[in-house]
């Protein structure tokens, strides 16, 4: 983890993760980078300074952005921090994508309004598509984290783990020196034998990179998101990481529907990690 990008659109959710992301880049010693994507009624960049003129409330919105994304540059400069910002007119999901391979980031973190769901105007697309499409890691912030993040909750059927996506959740895990709980939800549809379950639970523990700092977990539940629920319920939970296939679907929950309704219906941060 050495460069972080926070799309921001200076929301409450948008400004936890700004914070969290100044947090988690001391703690890496990485570099911050936050952006912003202002929608204009125009062209803004073939405009001459005299046009601009004719567009006051959108000149009004620019200040107020720029403003904001110093703001946040100061801020994390003011921790010792290595912080840029880029300000882009008109852009989409696209130009998100596009800035991370530009600028080599190799960690997301995004804002999300509560359990109302990842909503477009977060990052001024449809979030959900980024949280499934993002190369790189992608961590949802829904309200401001107060406390450490010591406890992660790892669900997966652990059928097709790789090794590199479970390194970057170790490493993740490594930097906040945070535990994590695999979790297997065993139910009557995806109902598997505990040989088979433990099988691939321990070639997974095998990456776990500090002594202890993997626990082994399998629960019965009538559906996996039930599983989930009744799990961070009983144990003191600060963060559900999931492993994504992209465009395909967020398999690794099983179905595209649990994945969302995970991401949609709790108040916990969310952190995403391709396969």
């Amino acid at each position: 983890m050495k460069k972080i990008l926070v799309p921001t659109d200076f929301s409450a959710c948008a400004n936890s993760a700004s914070e969290y992301g100044i947090q988690l880049a001391k703690l890496a010693s990485a570099e911050i980078h936050f952006l912003h994507l202002q929608s204009t009624p125009v062209n803004w960049l073939k405009l001459s300074k005299e046009k601009e003129k004719k567009y006051p409330e959108t000149l009004k919105a620019i200040g107020r952005a720029r403003f904001e994304l110093n703001k946040w540059v100061n801020k994390a400069r003011a921790n010792g921090l290595k912080a840029e910002h880029a300000l882009i007119f008109d852009g989409g999901k696209e130009q998100i994508f596009r800035h991370l391979e530009n600028h080599n980031h190799d960690f997301l973190i995004m804002g999300s309004h509560g359990v109302e769901g990842i909503q477009e105007k977060v990052v001024g697309s449809n979030a959900q598509k980024i949280l499934r499409n993002a190369s790189v890691p992608v961590l949802v912030i829904k309200k401001p984290v107060f406390d450490p993040i010591e406890n992660i909750l790892f669900v997966s059927d652990f059928s097709d783990v790789s090794k590199d996506s479970f390194h970057t959740l170790t490493h993740f895990a490594d930097v906040l020196e945070a535990h994590i709980d695999l979790l297997f939800v065993n139910t009557p549809k995806g109902f598997k034998e505990s040989k088979e379950t433990s099988k691939n639970m321990d070639m997974v523990m095998t990456h776990c990179n500090r002594e202890e700092s993997c626990t082994r977990n399998v629960i019965n539940a009538s559906t996996i998101e039930e599983g989930i629920k009744n799990f961070t319920n009983d144990n003191p939970i600060d963060l559900i990481a999931i492993c994504t296939h992209g465009k395909s679907s967020l398999r690794q929950l099983f179905s595209p529907s649990i994945a969302e309704q995970v991401a949609n219906h709790t108040l916990l941060p969310l952190l995403s990690i391709k396969l």
